[in-house]
């Protein structure tokens, strides 16, 4: 166990990390205004950008640390892919190719280096945000941080018992030894034994540990307004719920569309020699299509408005995976 003081060693500053992924112009501009935000409280505070991608050569003069690595790792497997659900009197679905690739290791290769880099500089609050949160006021740092004082994890959640990732802080205190050693295969494990496969669950699940004590804030508190994030690729202006599943009693694959937001959109299916063309032009409007058997599909090609949304390979290795994480049952 690693025990570090609450006293502050390092000319009395805390520490703001921000974690980028800024492959494009657009979105170096939203990291640079960030960082423009955040002038008024460097005098409490360091910040070091930890990032997949390169940044602006004006966001340095405003940075303390930058750390980059290019090795931005993404991982497709069935069972390490975030889990959706869809359920209503009908049916229920699972399935956990709504996204083709998952960004989870990248995302904690990063947290894991900060842990080490705090550790090193002998930071002890360490204040993690994404690059586009929607930073309402940067005072709420300083609020944050007098929490810490009280407790080792500040998170923040929702009404409806959401935990945001967004934004969070914590102490190294108590972290366990093996927390500043990188282990690729010990992360793949966490993400594997996560129940949703969520950042937002596995985040609390790795500060959350040897008696830390964490703490809650309203996420309404991050902005009043409503909007967390000012560039969220997560939302579904694309039609991300346009995915295959399984049915383990008639061994058939069926295909699923739900328009979430809304949208007029053409959906072209390919399972082997077969086409389907769906379309769907309605909010909340959803189809169910068979689409062949399971044991004679081995790739399924989805195009959205006659671009390749997603290629999904299903063999002999995977099967088992696929099937358990991406079905229907009917009620």
């Amino acid at each position: 166990m690693v025990v570090f003081p609450q006293k502050k060693l390092n000319n009395m500053k805390d520490l703001i990390c921000i974690f980028t992924y800024c492959p494009d112009n657009k979105r170096k501009k939203v990291l640079h205004v960030l960082l423009e935000k955040l002038k008024v409280i460097k005098t409490n505070f360091d910040i070091l950008v930890v990032s997949h991608s390169k940044i602006s050569d004006m966001s340095y003069d405003i940075l303390d640390y930058f750390y980059y690595d290019k090795n931005n790792e993404l991982l497709n497997d069935f069972d390490l892919n975030n889990d959706f659900w869809f359920e209503n009197e009908n049916f229920k679905i699972k399935t956990s190719t709504i996204y083709s690739h998952t960004t989870h290791l990248a995302i904690y290769s990063l947290l894991y280096y900060v842990f080490n880099f705090a550790k090193h500089k002998q930071y002890n609050k360490v204040h993690c945000v994404e690059y586009d949160i929607n930073l309402y006021n940067s005072n709420l740092f300083l609020k944050i941080n007098e929490k810490l004082n009280e407790c080792d994890t500040i998170m923040f959640k929702g009404k409806n018992g959401w935990v945001s990732g967004v934004y969070f802080a914590f102490t190294l205190n108590n972290f366990p030894e093996e927390y500043f050693t990188y282990n690729k295969e010990d992360i793949i494990r966490k993400l594997r034994d996560s129940n949703s496969k969520m950042t937002e669950n596995i985040t609390p699940s790795i500060l959350d540990v040897n008696g830390r004590t964490m703490h809650f804030e309203s996420l309404e508190t991050l902005n009043p307004n409503g909007i967390y994030q000012t560039v969220d690729s997560h939302k579904n202006n694309e039609l991300n719920w346009c995915v295959p599943v399984y049915d383990n009693f008639s061994e058939k694959i069926y295909f699923f569309v739900y328009n979430e937001n809304g949208g007029e959109f053409k959906i072209d299916v390919v399972n082997g020699k077969k086409h389907f063309q769906i379309f769907n032009d309605k909010i909340k409007l959803w189809s169910i299509t068979e689409i062949g058997n399971i044991n004679e599909t081995k790739k399924i090609i989805i195009m959205v408005n006659d671009k390749v949304k997603k290629e999904i390979i299903i063999n002999e290795k995977n099967k088992q995976t696929f099937i358990e994480n991406n079905f229907i049952q009917f009620q």
